[in-house]
């Protein structure tokens, strides 16, 4: 009888560990929430309603950024898209993973991707829209096409909605959704036109008079593109609801790099090329209603996106887990945003980004620093450097050149103070501290300063 009972304990104990083992995949899937990473395309970082822009109509965008947590001061990595592209994807520098430019050869090792990652934890992973990685599946997609940029969103999102019909509610999803919008071309239905009054549309008092007419037409295009966006975001949202799994869903958002009207920006080192909000929305997870103004990196994106999937972060990540801020435990992440900038085509036969940087840049809470390393020529930046601006002056810089702006008094870094005997010092010390950073995080000899 004695054995009898032992040995039904021992069938008991060896049903519960085998239990144990098939709902243990269950369980952490139900702690997992789908994700959808939201990656706008050539974007002026304050035309959006959360950003306190009452002009504009993106009520999609904001009714998740103000039901989740805002980042408002998140610097790029660079001011280009397929560089930036990769770090989302890498979590690393364009000068540590080689993708520096648009126009180039270097493509992204797939090894510590975030699909790779994420599907190792059990995720279905989806790509459509911008993607310049070489194929999806390697880079760890499991779904989706992969570069669409010309017809995702524009031309609706059939195969996004029929992905999550197959696998939402049976397991989670992320999804990269990163249509070319609004990026050129500026071609935007009637219908977003029509939102907007031409004529009572705000005008900067640094617009000068032979600008504004070029002013007025191309806002009224850049803010009818953001409003296909936002509508875009919204179709996806009702789909999310229909299948009963939106408030399961994470939320992130980015800008790929920005754009203005009036402002230098994409290509540059400028506020307007680099700086973008990032938000995260979760109901079951993330308290809404935050806001913080703490500088922040869109690198920071990468582990705080695996950790809320329940992933390990590898110790190449360049970025800080924004998962202690969202959850209250600190409000402080670092002291300094540090980038590189580089031109759009890379110098051919020489593929380094030492050799085709062209400004470094530091910002702290009030002071940003650049320091040109390169001559910026306007007859050299359709072929080179592709510097966007647009109803404003080229930013022409003679090789060694350094501009210094008081972000407090000057956020449009409109008067350029490193003349000024008072600031030596602020220059020689940021310049020192610029250049620290890209030595510590791998950065080799930068071949202008040897010459």
């Amino acid at each position: 009888m004695r054995d009898l009972l032992q040995r039904a304990t021992n069938v008991c104990v060896l049903l519960a560990a085998i239990a144990s083992v098939l709902l243990a995949p269950a369980v952490v899937a139900a702690e997992q929430p789908n994700i959808v990473f939201i990656i706008s395309d050539d974007h002026d970082n304050e035309h959006l309603g959360f950003m306190g822009n009452e002009f504009v109509h993106t009520p999609n965008l904001d009714l998740l950024a103000r039901s989740g947590t805002l980042f408002t001061r998140a610097h790029l990595p660079m001011s280009r898209c397929h560089p930036t592209l990769a770090s989302f994807l890498s979590g690393r520098w364009p000068h540590q993973t080689g993708v520096y430019h648009n126009f180039g050869t270097k493509l992204l090792d797939p090894a510590g991707s975030l699909p790779n990652l994420l599907k190792d934890v059990g995720y279905a992973t989806y790509v459509e829209g911008k993607y310049w990685e070489g194929n999806p599946r390697a880079m760890g997609f499991t779904h989706g096409p992969g570069n669409s940029a010309n017809t995702f969103v524009r031309d609706g999102q059939a195969e996004l909605f029929a992905f999550i019909d197959e696998v939402g509610g049976q397991q989670p999803f992320f999804v990269w959704w990163a249509p070319k919008i609004p990026h050129l071309p500026h071609d935007p239905p009637e219908e977003y036109l029509a939102l907007f009054d031409q004529e009572e549309i705000p005008v900067p008092p640094w617009i000068a008079d032979d600008h504004r007419e070029t002013f007025l037409q191309k806002e009224h295009l850049s803010l009818a593109m953001e409003a296909w966006l936002d509508d875009g975001v919204g179709k996806l949202s009702d789909k999310l609801r229909e299948k009963g799994i939106y408030d399961n869903t994470l939320f992130v958002f980015v800008i790929d790099n920005g754009w203005s009207n009036g402002l230098v920006s994409k290509g540059s080192p400028f506020e307007k090329g680099v700086r973008t909000p990032v938000f995260f929305r979760w109901p079951a997870k993330i308290k809404g209603g935050q806001r913080f103004d703490c500088l922040t990196s869109t690198l920071d994106i990468y582990p705080t996106i695996l950790d809320y999937a329940g992933a390990q972060t590898p110790a190449s990540a360049a970025g800080n887990n924004l998962r202690p801020i969202i959850d209250g435990k600190t409000t402080d992440n670092r002291e300094r945003l540090f980038g590189a900038i580089y031109p759009a085509f890379v110098t051919e036969t020489d593929e380094r980004p030492e050799r085709d940087i062209f400004a470094l840049y530091v910002r702290d809470e009030r002071w940003k620093y650049m320091f040109f390393l390169q001559d910026i020529e306007a007859s050299r930046n359709r072929e080179y450097f592709r510097i966007q601006w647009i109803a404003t002056d080229y930013p022409a810089r003679r090789k060694g050149a350094e501009d210094l702006y008081d972000l407090q008094t000057d956020p449009k870094e409109r008067t350029n103070l490193a003349a000024k005997p008072e600031h030596a010092e602020r220059l020689a010390e940021m310049r020192a501290s610029v250049l620290t950073w890209w030595k510590q995080t791998g950065g080799k000899p930068i071949d202008a300063l040897a010459e």
